[in-house]
């Protein structure tokens, strides 16, 4: 690992700009900002930037770990972030407690000759401009 470190430490600009650019288009190939042929942009451009900066770095063998350590780096985070999503789904599963809703009191006054309103579950919908 030493030898990687000293690759690291005799990095030139052009070998950390390829890097960089590897590292932004492999997250925007995984990404879903972009359409599916902005992601096969993306993911070309990633392999290509990492394919130079193979060639560029002395020995090459110290890029291909470099690379895959970035790839792997993503994908432990990648986990991480689905489990904490998962997480309150997973601890806060259990038994629905009973509550007394309004409607519920409502049905069991005496005038029940009144129609009760229910609310109706619709799903958010986007604003428009009007143009």
């Amino acid at each position: 690992m030493s030898d990687l470190h000293q690759s690291l430490r005799h990095m030139g600009l052009p070998q950390l700009l390829l890097a960089l650019i590897f590292l932004c288009s492999y997250g925007v190939a995984l990404g879903g900002m972009l359409g599916a042929t902005g992601r096969w942009r993306a993911a070309g451009v990633a392999a290509t930037s990492a394919i130079t900066f193979g060639f560029l770095t002395d020995p090459w063998e110290h890029a291909v770990m470099m690379v895959a350590f970035a790839v792997i780096g993503f994908g432990l985070f990648l986990a991480l972030a689905w489990l904490l999503a998962r997480a309150p789904e997973w601890f806060l599963r259990g038994e629905p407690i009973a509550i007394e809703t309004p409607a519920v009191v409502r049905e069991s006054e005496t005038d029940a000759d009144v129609p009760a309103r229910t609310p109706v579950a619709t799903a958010p919908r986007r604003p428009r401009l009007g143009l």
